[in-house]
């Protein structure tokens, strides 16, 4: 597995998403995590699976994409045993909607990305698993924590078009700056938190505080909008951080995103 390069000022833990899971499911008996930091990485992990499962149908290297969906069906198997291990009514249910999920990955299946979705809106609807910033996300220290930490492998504008990055690293650092898929920021926070699964992506859980993550996350959905020319009268960073780009404009208009996504009040 290739490994991020050590260019950043931060310490980074490079470890995947599904090395996360293990180790939030080994924690010593002297400290039980809550709820939320058990169901945390399962969510982040089935929004992983559900994203990249539809990107692995498009690629038309077939080699490539039977390695990347072996590679989803590791994580659906550890994060099944992730649920496992917190025990209980929805952990049962989360076990046995995945088993077919496995099988399902290896063929083609176009309804998967919504199956695990509609999954993570139940485990999120039972489970106090939070989803917003504690405090008000601060856009320079964002853009300067990008520059550090991120921009070595996503490029300067987080365009994926960063120099000296060696062919290794399969696939390849996107663009995150606009990505295909209409995140909300919540979803990129959970990729900066755990990682990528079996990629260059490490794993910010350990190397930033969950402050600095919210922060580059913020600032990226703002720099994607050119300057708002209208302002609007701003809502919260908590609504902010559930919407994407998408329904913040069926909520507010076309390009309010260019004016919610800057000036923003802090989080209820």
């Amino acid at each position: 597995m290739p490994r991020h390069r050590s260019v950043r000022p931060v310490h980074i833990v490079p470890v995947g998403a599904a090395a996360v899971l293990l180790a939030l499911i080994g924690c010593s008996p002297a400290r039980r995590p809550q709820e939320e930091e058990r169901w945390s990485p399962v969510v982040a992990a089935l929004q992983q699976v559900a994203e990249e499962y539809q990107d692995t149908l498009e690629l038309h290297d077939q080699e490539a994409a039977q390695r990347r969906k072996l590679q989803l069906a590791r994580l659906v198997d550890e994060t099944s045993a992730a649920a496992g291990a917190i025990g209980g009514p929805l952990a049962e249910q989360v076990q046995r909607e995945l088993r077919p999920v496995r099988v399902r990955i290896l063929g083609v299946d176009h309804y998967l990305g919504r199956d695990c979705k509609a999954l993570v809106a139940r485990i999120l609807e039972q489970t106090r698993v939070r989803r917003t910033p504690r405090l008000k996300p601060d856009l320079e220290s964002g853009k300067r924590l990008f520059a550090e930490a991120c921009a070595p492998c996503h490029g300067a504008d987080g365009r994926g078009d960063a120099v000296g990055i060696d062919a290794s690293m399969q696939p390849p650092p996107p663009n995150i700056l606009e990505p295909p898929h209409n995140w909300s920021p919540y979803e990129m926070f959970n990729r900066a938190t755990y990682g990528g699964v079996e990629t260059a992506m490490p794993s910010f859980e350990q190397g930033l505080t969950e402050s600095q993550r919210w922060d580059i996350v913020f600032y990226l959905f703002a720099e994607r909008w050119p300057p708002c020319e209208k302002p609007l009268p701003p809502i919260g960073a908590d609504e902010l951080a559930m919407m994407g780009d998408f329904e913040l404009g069926n909520l507010y208009g076309y390009g309010a995103a260019a004016c919610l996504r800057r000036d923003f009040l802090p989080p209820r």
